[in-house]
């Protein structure tokens, strides 16, 4: 998954504060599947997983 896509997933979590089962299975597959992670897509990850622990975001689905 290029950048792009990546972080369009992780911006629409963002702003509506919902992240489906079936989003977050791609972000992470996205993430995990590849050999070199870039530091967008770490400070993405970052980013989701702090507002995830925060309840900014809520996993459902």
């Amino acid at each position: 998954m290029e950048n792009k896509k990546l972080g369009a997933l992780v911006e629409r979590a963002m702003i509506d504060g919902e992240l489906s089962r079936r989003e977050r299975d791609e972000i992470m597959g996205a993430i995990y599947g590849k050999k070199h992670i870039t530091r967008e897509e770490c400070k993405l990850m970052r980013t989701l997983q702090q507002k995830i622990w925060t309840a900014e975001i809520k996993i459902w689905g």
